[in-house]
């Protein structure tokens, strides 16, 4: 209900504001949007995300509701702008992958009782990749927190800032979409959004 109301209003915006600037018309036009592609996603009853990177903040939600927000510490776009429209996780991936110890059959007797184990928060990677259709990767890091991470971030940004233009010249050599956005997360935060993160749920982003 309360996007309908939202998307309503720029609609009302748009019809009276006859004296908005070009600029500021097409900014009205691109919210209106957006309000109308989470509308589409908040009908379903499954979990989906949106990246307001102006707002700075990542929103779980359902049903047009949100559960959950992350505060973006910082971000940074590559590439390709992001088009206005839902798209689908095609993968979430990390170096070191969260894993429930395996058991073979017949290692246990009997009678023998056992404990499986959960996944909790804290198994959860805080640095990982996720990528989604239309050739966008969203690369999730940590706030640097000790000198440990420090000296992690630190190397990663070194690379970043080499691989990224190489990437994209590339990509536009092929002639194929490519959009890499970093953002950094709280390390619990981000830890949660993997945790939260499934494959083939929907994403919205919404730009600066």
């Amino acid at each position: 209900m309360i996007i309908i109301l939202r998307l309503i209003f720029f609609f009302i915006a748009l019809i009276a504001g006859p004296a908005f600037a070009g600029d500021d018309k097409g900014i009205y036009i691109r919210e209106s949007r957006l309000l109308e592609e989470e509308l589409k996603l908040s009908r379903k009853p499954d979990i989906y995300f949106v990246f307001n990177l102006k707002e700075k903040i990542v929103y779980v939600k359902a049903r047009g509701i949100s559960l959950k927000e992350l505060q973006i510490k910082h971000f940074k776009c590559w590439g390709s702008p992001v088009s206005v429209n839902a798209y689908r996780v095609r993968e979430k991936s990390a170096l070191i992958e969260p894993e429930r110890e395996m058991i073979k059959p017949g290692e246990s007797k009997k009678n023998e009782k056992y404990k499986v184990d959960a996944f909790e928060l804290a198994d959860m990677p805080s640095s990982y990749t996720v990528v989604l259709d239309g050739g966008v990767a969203i690369f999730i890091k940590p706030s640097t927190e000790g000198i440990v991470s420090g000296i992690s971030n630190a190397s990663y940004s070194s690379v970043r800032f080499v691989t990224r233009p190489i990437l994209m010249l590339w990509n536009v050599l092929k002639g194929t979409p490519y959009t890499a956005i970093d953002i950094v997360l709280d390390k619990n935060d981000a830890r949660a959004f993997y945790w939260s993160l499934s494959e083939k749920s929907k994403a919205i982003i919404d730009t600066p």
